[in-house]
């Protein structure tokens, strides 16, 4: 048999199409003669209709048509040796296994045997004795490389019958050429999976890092779309890229729901609770530094939180507070001074002083009374302003490193991503190795 081309292999279908010319030979005694007395008559060409033939038929066919051989003339020689080269478009089975896809090997075979007659009657034999598959007229496959295409004779005895009955099995073994699936199915795959990791590297506060986790789920569903056209939904084993999707597609939703944990522990107030000790303990003292992160993302927040608290200050303190203390100063001068004054002569002297004395220092002292009561009021607003700025400055310790947890935890969720990436590319996409024919 020698394979002129490979017309098709329909995966969805698991049909095999191919052009070949098959090469029967057999020896008929009542085409037998005498060349001396016909001329010297080496051979004829006779159409097969009007003499014996064989009934060897393709077992494993998949065609509806009656008759896969084309209609042309058999060579007799003298000797009563019968040649027979029908051309033929031969439709077989062929089990597709999709589990490689797009970089699989598949195996293909053509029985082929008498339909009636057992192996004393007609006894099959390869051609030459070559056992194989002649590749001479060969015109190559845009999209299937042929490994090679050896052949095997078998005879198989029913219970039955005692009579053996010989087939010829020709297979053929072909690797795909992946070109054209790297452009429209692993690219865009492995694209894809790279922005993914951009997920992780979005600040937590920003929305976009879930918007992007849907829109590339949602690009993976398509792709799984795509594959979904090219290989059959029947089939026993599904594509490893076709897994590698599903797996992509699950790590994405769990991305997104981890962003969700972290964006709500980035904005966890001190209401909340403080960070446990461990949980400090591990994150901020031992996974930031393993991944360098003491020197990038906490010293930029506590920066942002020093310039935030400075921010604070000099919003609640305004130039009317510091006049007061600049004034209330003055006047505790004024009133120690004051005091320093008051002594039993001078209040001796003061019953003897005249009216207008008297209203001088009844003003004086209402004036310090006033001071006094300035002062007070200045210290109270002071203590409370220094409180509440503890207060703050203690709540943003909290809330930061929480920030720092979520900045860690997010970096922790990235590595985990990454490897699980490395480990299904692995998994998913090795190189099948050729192995032995069944």
């Amino acid at each position: 048999m020698s394979l002129v081309q490979i017309l098709d292999l329909d995966e969805k279908n698991q049909v095999l199409q191919t052009n070949i010319w098959t090469r029967y030979q057999w020896k008929d005694t009542h085409l037998k003669w005498d060349r001396d007395e016909f001329g010297g008559i080496e051979n004829i060409r006779v159409p097969v209709e009007g003499i014996w033939t064989p009934d060897i038929v393709l077992y494993n066919y998949a065609d509806i048509r009656l008759e896969e051989k084309r209609k042309v003339l058999a060579i007799i020689t003298s000797d009563g040796t019968v040649d027979w080269r029908p051309p033929s478009i031969m439709i077989s089975t062929c089990s597709i296994d999709i589990a490689h896809f797009p970089y699989d090997e598949q195996e293909c075979y053509m029985k082929f045997g008498s339909w009636t007659y057992d192996g004393f009657k007609v006894d099959l034999k390869f051609y030459k004795n070559y056992t194989g598959i002649d590749l001479d007229e060969y015109v190559e496959s845009n999209e299937w490389e042929i490994i090679n295409a050896p052949a095997i004779r078998n005879e198989k005895r029913y219970s039955c019958c005692p009579e053996p009955y010989p087939d010829l099995t020709f297979f053929i073994r072909l690797r795909r050429r992946g070109g054209f699936y790297n452009y429209i199915l692993v690219l865009p795959c492995v694209l894809l999976s790279l922005l993914t990791m951009l997920i992780f590297w979005l600040p937590p506060e920003s929305s976009a890092k879930s918007v992007l986790g849907m829109t590339i789920f949602s690009a993976f569903f398509i792709l799984l779309l795509l594959l979904k056209d090219l290989v059959p939904q029947e089939a026993e084993n599904i594509p490893r890229i076709g897994a590698y999707y599903c797996i992509n597609m699950i790590l994405i939703a769990t991305a997104v729901f981890l962003c969700t944990i972290i964006i709500n522990i980035y904005i966890r107030d001190e209401k909340k609770g403080k960070v446990p000790p461990l949980i400090k303990k591990i994150f901020l003292v031992y996974l930031a530094k393993f991944y360098c992160m003491m020197q990038e993302e906490i010293a930029r927040l506590r920066q942002e939180e020093q310039q935030q608290q400075e921010a604070e200050v000099g919003c609640r303190t305004s130039p009317v507070p510091s006049r007061r203390i600049e004034r209330a100063e003055k006047f505790a001068i004024l009133k120690e001074r004051f005091e320093k004054q008051r002594t039993p002569a001078s209040f001796e002297d003061k019953a003897n002083a005249s009216p207008a004395v008297s209203a001088i220092e009844a003003r004086s002292m209402a004036l310090v009374n006033s001071v006094h009561n300035n002062v007070k009021e200045i210290r109270d607003y002071l203590r409370h302003t220094r409180k509440r700025i503890e207060t703050t400055d203690a709540k943003s310790k909290v809330a930061n490193e929480w920030r720092m947890v979520a900045l860690v935890l997010d970096r922790t969720f990235f590595f985990i991503y990454v490897i699980a990436m490395l480990i299904a590319l692995i998994m998913m996409f090795p190189r099948p190795a050729s192995s032995a024919l069944h």
